[in-house]
């Protein structure tokens, strides 16, 4: 057994030198993240949604389980008593690929979890989605669940507006039901490039996604989705996935702001100026 240890050590630098070494030490085992479908509005008002859940190196999920939480959400000025948060179970849609279609008749915040085994480990992952319905089609009994279910969770918030994310924006990730003190936060892009790995900082996560030219010219609605997955000692894994617009601020040209900004300023000023003088000069 030791001489198989040393022999896989020895291909390691003889295949590519030490960097390929690193590579084979440190090759990052799989989770699983939800994909999200660009969101769709129905002809009766209701907004509809299909998620995968994928596996990242693609892999076969055994066993998976989703669960969604619904939170209401009150529309402005709206009259009435808050009304609670309920859980119930996500009904597959397909599988292989697994799918699981999301839709709401009125204002939701709508937290989307799953548990799946890939060889014989647990992984989670998670999303959420801000869901604004208005149909007066309600849907029947959804199957409440009394018992909520113990998952690992991503809590999330943001030092700009969390409803329309952004790059430039500063997120803070906190995460209960996963022991992750001794590994960092893993960002990936959703066709699996690993593209940071913030640390934990007084038990707090933090991360400002980078502008991204590509998503700038995209157009105001555009989104890129951003997976974020921890891990623990034994390489079960949890993840958030978080779609990210372009900024409202970063493609703006500062500079050519400013002289107009000025020159309309100068401008003003001297249409007041002249009135005034008008005034007290004789006829």
């Amino acid at each position: 057994m030791h001489w198989n240890v040393a022999a896989a050590i020895f291909f390691c630098f003889w295949a590519g030198g030490p960097y390929f070494a690193s590579e084979c030490v440190n090759a990052s085992p799989h989770f699983i993240w939800w994909s999200p479908a660009p969101m769709e509005r129905l002809a009766d008002g209701r907004v509809s949604q299909i998620l995968t859940l994928k596996a990242s190196p693609n892999s076969r999920l055994a066993r998976p389980e989703a669960w969604l939480r619904e939170t209401p959400l009150r529309r402005f000025n709206q009259p009435g008593e808050q009304k609670k948060t309920r859980w119930r179970k996500g009904e597959w849609a397909s599988i292989e690929p697994w799918t699981l279609v999301i839709q709401a008749d009125e204002y939701i915040k709508l937290d989307v979890f799953t548990k799946a085994e890939i060889e014989g480990r647990s992984h989670f992952a998670q999303t959420t989605h801000l869901l604004y319905g208005h149909s007066d089609k309600k849907g029947t009994d959804r199957g409440d669940l009394s018992d909520v279910p113990n998952l690992a969770e991503f809590q999330i918030s943001s030092n700009r507006e969390f409803y329309w994310p952004q790059t430039g924006h500063e997120f803070t990730f906190t995460l209960k039901g996963l022991d992750t003190t001794s590994s960092g936060l893993e960002v990936w892009s959703s066709q699996g490039e690993l593209l940071d790995r913030p640390e934990l900082l007084a038990g707090v996560f933090k991360y400002t996604p980078t502008h991204d030219p590509t998503l700038d010219r995209a157009g105001y609605k555009a989104w890129k989705p951003l997976i974020f997955v921890a891990r623990n000692h034994e390489d079960n894994t949890t993840s958030f996935t978080l779609m990210v617009h372009r900024s409202r601020l970063a493609g703006l040209n500062k500079g050519a702001g400013l002289a107009i900004f000025t020159t309309a300023l100068v401008l003003c000023s001297l249409v007041v100026g002249l009135a005034r003088l008008k005034k007290v000069l004789p006829c």
